[in-house]
C-alpha cells in the first residue's frame, strides 16, 4: 500500500485553464525530485471542464508532510489558491491492477465512493470487479484509494480505458452490480492531462 493524496483543483474563472496547467506542471516537476514521490496521475473532467484530479502516489505520509512544509511547496499553493479552490483527500493505498500499456486517448474514470456498511466487503467487491474487468478487450488499469479522514467511508478508483465503449462493458458485468450495491458512487469521467502513474505489469503478474 501506499499514501495516496486526491486533490480536486476547480477553476475559479473557466478562462484560467492554460494558466493552471502551465504552473501544475511546473509544480510538479519539482514534486518529483522530492524524496519518497513515486508516481502521479493528473486528469481534467471531460463533463466539468473547470475541474481537475490530480492522484499523487508516496512512500510514507512523512515524506509528503515534509513537502508541505517546504518554502516551495507554500509558494506553489499560494499561487494555486489565487486561481483555483483545492479539496485535499488524504488517502491510502488498497490495490492496483494493471492490463495494458497508458496511451494519450485512453478514457479515465474517477469514482468517489461512499460506504456505508463494512469496508472489507467492498473492498473485497471491488478486487472481484477489477479483476473480472482486467479481462475485458480495452482495460488498462485500475486504483483504489481509502480515505484516511476527509471522507469517512470514503474510497476512490481512478480506472482507465482503451474507449468508453470498453468502461461501458465493465459496468454490465455482474461484478459490477454487486460493488454498487455495497456503496454510493460519484463518477466522473475525465482525460489524461499529465503522470507517470507506475511502470507497466500485466494483470495478474
Amino acid at each position: 500500500m501506499s499514501f495516496t493524496v486526491i486533490n480536486t483543483f476547480t477553476l475559479l474563472d473557466a478562462a484560467g485553464a492554460e494558466e493552471f496547467e502551465a504552473r501544475f506542471l511546473s509544480h510538479v516537476e519539482w514534486m518529483r525530485t522530492r524524496p519518497g514521490f513515486v508516481a502521479h496521475q493528473a486528469v481534467r473532467s471531460t463533463d466539468r471542464p473547470e475541474v481537475y484530479i490530480n492522484l499523487g502516489w508516496w512512500e510514507r505520509p512523512e515524506d509528503f508532510k515534509e513537502v508541505l512544509a517546504s518554502a516551495t511547496f507554500q509558494e506553489h499553493a499560494e499561487e494555486f489558491h489565487a486561481i483555483v479552490s483545492v479539496e485535499a483527500d488524504p488517502s491510502m493505498g488498497i490495490a492496483r491492477f494493471d492490463g495494458a500499456p497508458g496511451e494519450p486517448g485512453d478514457v479515465l474514470l474517477v469514482d468517489s465512493f461512499t460506504v456505508e456498511g463494512d469496508p472489507g466487503a467492498f473492498i473485497g467487491a471491488f478486487r472481484a470487479h477489477a479483476e473480472a474487468a482486467a479481462a475485458l478487450d480495452g482495460f488498462v488499469a485500475a486504483d483504489l484509494a481509502k480515505s484516511l479522514f476527509a471522507r469517512p467511508g470514503g474510497f476512490t478508483a481512478l480506472t482507465r480505458w482503451r474507449t468508453a465503449e470498453a468502461a461501458l462493458a465493465a459496468t454490465a458485468l455482474p461484478q459490477y452490480g454487486a460493488l454498487a450495491a455495497l456503496a454510493e458512487v460519484r463518477t466522473t469521467p475525465a482525460a489524461p492531462v499529465a503522470g507517470n502513474r507506475a511502470a507497466f505489469a500485466p494483470a495478474g503478474a
